[in-house]
């Protein structure tokens, strides 16, 4: 009786090419369709395709740079850091807590025009609109014994710098008086960004004074 050793190469793996021939003619025949003409180096390309969740992500991207350049550079609804730390910086100007003649912050058009795009600038500056200005500029800005504040004409200047030093220094020779002297910086800050958000509304009050102005930028 011859015996015969077996070794782990005579033994057929399941699902390997020596355990189906037929599998492994067709395996074959794909890859060949699958190869491509081109070669370098003796080397013939494969044509292995993406997976599809991958070309969507990168269909994705094309979608998401479109709408990020419209959203910030056609209907600019974002606002870049540098606008975003303007408006931050108002917000945080308007809640300085110094006292008349302590040294408040250094308001400038720029803050102020940043302070109206920060709603809680905006909503302090209406509490001391209220609280001080109605008597003369009736609630809504319309104007009584003070100027209308909702047209398109200003007595003092043009710009939102202009209306913050009338309010801190007042207008000699008429009823406002100098709330330098009387509120804080912060207070001031705030109403005058009040006051220029009421610019262009043109409610039906007092007759036009001053010069004509245009609306302000935002």
């Amino acid at each position: 009786m011859t015996m015969h050793a077996t070794t782990a190469d005579d033994i057929p793996v399941v699902g390997s090419r020596d355990a189906s021939p037929a599998h492994d003619r067709a395996d074959d025949t794909l890859d060949q369709a699958r190869l491509m003409d081109h070669a370098y180096d003796g080397i013939r390309e494969y044509d292995n395709p993406l997976p599809g969740w991958w070309n969507l992500i990168f269909a994705a991207t094309f979608v998401f740079a479109f709408l990020y350049f419209a959203y910030y550079n056609i209907a600019g609804w974002g606002k870049t850091p540098a606008e975003k730390y303007q408006i931050a910086l108002a917000g945080w100007q308007a809640g300085y807590r110094g006292g008349p003649g302590g040294g408040g912050p250094s308001v400038t058009e720029e803050m102020l025009a940043a302070g109206v795009q920060n709603p809680d600038v905006v909503a302090r500056g209406a509490e001391v609109f209220t609280s001080r200005c109605i008597g003369c500029h009736a609630a809504d800005g319309r104007g009584q014994i003070g100027p209308n504040l909702t047209d398109l004409y200003q007595i003092h200047g043009t710009t939102r710098l202009d209306l913050y030093g009338t309010i801190l220094g007042g207008a000699p020779g008429t009823a406002m008086i100098a709330w330098g002297e009387v509120m804080k910086p912060a207070e001031i800050i705030a109403v005058a960004t009040y006051v220029s958000s009421l610019r262009g509304k043109n409610l039906s009050g007092k007759e036009p004074q001053g010069k004509p102005v245009s609306p302000l930028a935002p």
